[in-house]
């Protein structure tokens, strides 16, 4: 693909699809890269188009799903007079029943029923139900016939649709995209699009998360032209029941934080029966069809991420969540828009990756509001200025301070930030998987630090094997560029299967740190205190070898200082103790050793004065570095008075 309108989307889901043919549609040249189709979300949803049902405030978000719900009947009718596919388009209206009248936003063209004329516009609701509000503008798509449709425009209209293929990395340099490495080959474009859903975070650290969804279908009554019992969509409390024209009724949809946990669950599926039959009892004697789940891609303030990134040449469209359908069309439109026009609406302003990373003020279109955090400048004025000679040295990239500290265990960010100034540490490792989930502790970490002062040391911390470590270690590549750092290819390589002793895995580390290496990673692993899988890292391309000086965190000291001083005397990559130590004087006695450096995290955070603790460890570093060019006196097997015996009065 060499043309200058090239495009190239990731995501083979409602959203990349729509994309493409929209730009299709434009004249642009498009492949599409999918792993699987039957992955996507699109799949899993229940396919309404209830912006005003779902009571969505006034907001840039309500602009955006009323804008894409208008666009929709004029968008179905080009899909299915180009493919011939009834997508079920039925603009039905939504009836959303409660059990109790509560205030709440609800727009102008709504109305609102009491318990008897909602039970005219819908017989046999649950006796619980008090009233309800009638939406006549809302309605509903079969969402995966709409996904073949898609599909089927694509191939029409020459779209390049490639299924099978697993996006393992996106490669860039400078902010721009170079390419997408994939189990089949690398691919090239002028520009491209991330429409991945709930996997964004696999290829770039963004706040993609998955929530997973459970769903099942029956089969309602009514044949030969009979009508249905439901007419039209029942958004109750908790629970949706959405009709089809073919006699199936769909029931979700559970919302559960439960990571990558696949299949339906007897709690999941009891949970939505419960719900739908006091909605609607008559179901609970209707046959079940089907059950499915689905993953959908929240974000941390539950708003989609349109429109720039941090490079020139890419695109974002995830994180849809509850609305990857209905946004599937002004989505689409808008992108167009902005990629092969470079007409960019203002409304996409609201929807930018970067509200989450700026530091001055909380998002303005956030349900979430995030403390702004002022960066804290390391003051190095408590650690004596090294000589050039006695500088570290790692990748090439010179440091002079030999402690590295940690991020995490720390009571607030705000004595992170102290602590680390007043360690004089210049390399700081932060673990990419809690920053990228906001994980308790870590909301905002990487915005809270200034890394034009501070190199930033991604890690793998969480990884149990050596495919996952790989795949975070792309993730904090990228981490490192979107705050700055351009030419950080730095990684300390984590793989701990071991869940109680939290012993690193020399197999898995060792196959990680190859496969880095191969793709231009600065590595430093995380091993136990074995010389000869230190020498095997060495030999690998390691950059230095990271022996524990005692189980990671715990505190112990040097349990192991034989064999770390054997992978010092043999080894020609920095040596840095890490784990274990938890008094400065254990610091000291590492470094007197011979470690080129220490990296310590809990004997800093969980000190009762972790401030001071830090400029100690800070302080021990360097006497033990110093110690160790000094050189010790000699042991002795006897005594030697240190005042000389000679010239003594009588």
């Amino acid at each position: 693909m060499n043309a200058a309108n090239d495009i190239l989307i990731v995501g083979g889901g409602v959203i990349g699809l729509a994309i493409a043919v929209e730009l299709r549609w434009r004249g642009a040249t498009v492949t599409v890269l999918t792993r699987n189709y039957q992955e996507a979300s699109t799949l899993a949803a229940a396919g309404m188009l209830a912006p005003q049902a779902e009571a969505i405030p006034p907001s840039p978000l309500l602009e955006l799903c009323l804008r894409s719900r208008s666009l929709y009947p004029e968008w179905i009718g080009k899909l299915e007079q180009l493919t011939g596919v009834a997508t079920g388009y039925w603009p039905c209206g939504i009836l959303a029943p409660v059990y109790e009248k509560v205030k709440t936003f609800h727009p102008k063209d709504t109305h609102w029923l009491d318990r008897e004329a909602i039970n005219l516009y819908q017989p046999g609701l649950g006796a619980d139900v008090v009233g309800g509000w009638w939406y006549p503008d809302d309605g509903q798509v079969d969402n995966r016939a709409l996904n073949q449709a898609l599909q089927l425009a694509a191939r029409e209209l020459g779209v390049n649709l490639q299924e099978g293929v697993a996006v393992e990395a996106i490669e860039q340099q400078n902010r721009v995209i170079r390419g997408v490495r994939t189990s089949t080959g690398e691919f090239q474009a002028a520009h491209y699009v991330l429409a991945t859903g709930a996997w964004a975070n696999e290829l770039l650290p963004l706040p993609v998360r998955p929530k997973k969804g459970q769903m099942l279908s029956v089969q309602m009554p009514g044949s030969n032209g009979q009508p249905l019992p439901l007419q039209r969509v029942i958004f109750g409390p908790e629970t949706y029941l959405v009709p089809r024209r073919n006699g199936q009724l769909l029931i979700g949809a559970t919302s559960e934080e439960v990571g990558w946990q696949p299949h339906n669950t007897p709690a999941g599926i009891h949970t939505l029966l419960a719900r739908a039959m006091r909605l609607y009892p008559q179901l609970q004697d209707w046959p079940i069809q089907e059950c499915w789940w689905g993953f959908r891609p929240s974000t941390p303030d539950e708003l989609p991420i349109l429109g720039t990134s941090p490079c020139q040449n890419l695109t974002l469209a995830t994180g849809h969540y509850r609305n990857g359908i209905l946004l599937a069309p002004v989505t689409a439109h808008l992108l167009a828009d902005a990629i092969a026009q470079q007409k960019y609406d203002p409304l996409l302003e609201h929807f930018r990756y970067d509200r989450f990373y700026h530091q001055s003020s909380s998002a303005k279109t956030s349900l979430m509001i995030f403390s702004s955090i002022t960066p804290v400048q390391p003051d190095n004025s408590s650690v004596r200025e090294a000589s050039s000679t006695n500088s570290l040295t790692i990748a090439g990239r010179t440091f002079r301070s030999r402690l590295m500290t940690g991020t995490g265990k720390y009571s607030s960010i705000e004595q992170m930030q102290q602590s680390i100034a007043a360690s004089g540490s210049e390399i700081v490792t932060v673990a990419v998987r809690r920053v990228q989930s906001q994980a308790p502790g870590h909301e905002g970490l990487a915005e809270a630090l200034d890394w034009k002062k501070v190199w930033m040391l991604p890690n793998t911390a969480g990884c149990t094997t050596a495919e996952e470590a790989v795949r975070v270690a792309r993730l904090g590549r990228e981490m490192a560029k979107l705050l700055g750092q351009e030419e950080n290819n730095f990684v300390k390589l984590e793989v701990i299967p071991d869940a109680k002793y939290l012993l690193p895995d020399p197999i898995g580390t060792l196959a990680a740190a190859e496969q880095l290496i191969k793709e231009g990673f600065a590595v430093l692993p995380y091993i136990n205190a074995d010389p000869l899988l230190a020498k095997r890292l060495e030999e690998a391309g390691c950059v230095t070898v990271m022996p524990l000086g005692s189980p990671i965190g715990s505190g112990q000291g040097i349990k192991n200082a034989a064999n770390i001083q054997i992978i010092i005397e043999e080894a020609r990559v920095p040596v840095v103790v890490d784990a274990g130590i938890g008094t400065p004087s254990e610091a000291a006695y590492a470094m007197e050793l011979g470690a080129d450096a220490l990296l310590i995290n809990s004997a800093i955070a969980l000190a009762q004065n972790p401030v001071a603790m830090a400029r100690a460890m800070g302080m021990a570093t360097e006497a033990g570095r110093l110690a160790y060019l000094a050189g010790r006196m000699p042991l002795k097997s006897y005594a030697s008075a240190s005042s000389p015996l000679t010239g003594m009065v009588n």
